[in-house]
């Protein structure tokens, strides 16, 4: 027995009627969808199955054909238009105040609506290749649609983030930085040389591990004398923040990314302009590495390097141009302190060494995270028509609108003649 069954994937169902004869609703909802191909599929004596779809339908309607396959019924599958293929990836943030990354995956100009378990968020348009949202707050359930496809994913829940590792001198840089990673959440130990054989501490200063710190943040070249031990964290899965005072010697040339270049001057007025950063002096990262990631370029003659990063074992590191951070949070805008800090969470997003306390379930099949590519996991490629002897179908059209414009005034002319029959 074969059958020939159109579905609009994950909302409407269309077809009309299966070879048995029973018709199908023609506004079933997704649920009702399944039900309904279900019970198309539950014949014993079925031998085939020929699916026309509009969008890439539901999870249980891709369950539902995957199953009947598995019963030994041959599944296909054809488009009645262009299915956008689409990833998405939901991940948490390296960060004591939350939030997630949303990355998707789809072709260039399709059409996306991010949603959450509260409702809509944003909508964009894909452009090279995909889009990155940024999301404040802890929610774990994240939904992706298109016009042909709706994705979702479950973001794994984070242990509790560890502390920073903090080398610096005393100085106006090392007070700012501080006081902005601890307004994000985070917790920093430091040891500071003021004297010699004369520290001053804050927090607990410890061995280097990823046991203990999330990441270590280089400011200054009393980072040297504990070279062996970054470079082991690094490798071991810790991060690794680099500036240019502490990346100058060869001490950590294991884990740089390129040569501090000579300093160049601030730009005058750049505080209060779009690019604030242009205001700080910065020592322009040299002979970057071949496996290293430009993050930021300075806007000055040549576009020098600002900030890179890289790989080393199973940790990252973030090496940093710019110096004096400070003077951006004392000297610019009203919403200085705010960009400051945001900034240097910004830095940890990129290297904290992060473990998970839940990790989502890994499946065998792409399942919601790509719905195209389940699809053909669980049936195979599209055909371009139905197999011999299966007839397309033939889904009717909706009435012309006159249709209906000629029905009211045909009902309203009824009533008006009663009215007047009664009148006499």
């Amino acid at each position: 027995m074969i059958a020939v069954v159109a579905l609009s994937g994950a909302w409407w169902l269309t077809g009309r009627v299966s070879s048995s004869g029973r018709a199908l609703p023609s506004d079933a909802s997704d649920a009702r969808d399944a039900d309904a191909l279900a019970q198309v599929v539950a014949d014993p004596q079925r031998a085939s199955l020929h699916v026309n779809l509009r969008d890439v339908p539901n999870a249980t309607v891709r369950a539902t054909l995957h199953a009947a396959a598995l019963a030994g019924v041959v599944v296909s599958w054809s488009a009645k238009a262009s299915l956008s293929p689409m990833v998405l990836s939901v991940l948490p943030l390296a960060d004591p105040m939350g939030g997630r990354v949303v990355r998707v995956a789809a072709p260039d100009g399709t059409p996306l609506a991010l949603s959450d378990s509260l409702g809509w968020l944003d909508s964009t348009v894909t452009a090279r290749g995909g889009v990155t949202w940024p999301l404040g707050g802890n929610a774990r359930n994240v939904s992706v649609s298109s016009p042909t496809a709706s994705a979702r994913a479950q973001a794994p829940v984070l242990a509790p983030l560890k502390r920073i590792r903090m080398f610096a001198a005393p100085g106006w840089e090392a007070r700012f930085a501080m006081r902005a990673l601890e307004d994000a959440g985070w917790s920093v130990d430091a040891a500071f040389s003021i004297a010699p054989r004369v520290n001053l501490t804050a927090g607990a200063p410890a061995t280097i591990d990823t046991a203990r710190y999330a990441a270590v943040i280089a400011l200054h070249s009393t980072a040297w004398t504990s070279a062996s031990a970054i470079a082991a964290f690094v490798r071991s899965g810790g991060g690794l923040v680099l500036f240019p005072d502490a990346a100058r010697g060869s001490a950590l040339s294991a884990v740089r990314i390129g040569v501090p270049g000579g300093p160049l001057a601030g730009v005058p007025g750049a505080f209060a302009l779009d690019a604030p950063r242009e205001g700080l002096r910065m020592r322009p990262i040299l002979s970057a590495r071949s496996d290293a990631v430009i993050l930021e370029r300075s806007t000055r003659p040549g576009t020098p390097v600002a900030m890179a990063a890289f790989r080393l074992g199973s940790g990252r590191v973030v090496q940093v141009g710019w110096e004096n951070s400070w003077e951006w949070r004392m000297l610019g805008g009203e919403n200085a302190v705010a960009e400051h800090r945001d900034w240097w969470r910004g830095l940890l997003h990129r290297t904290a060494h992060v473990s998970v306390a839940a990790p989502v379930a890994a499946l065998p099949l792409p399942g919601e995270r790509a719905p195209y590519a389940d699809l053909v996991a669980r049936l195979g490629a599209p055909v371009e028509e139905p197999p011999a002897g299966i007839a397309a179908d033939r889904t009717p059209s909706p009435p012309p609108p006159w249709l209906f414009a000629v029905a009211a005034l045909a009902l309203l002319a009824e009533w008006w003649s009663r009215r007047l029959r009664g009148a006499r």
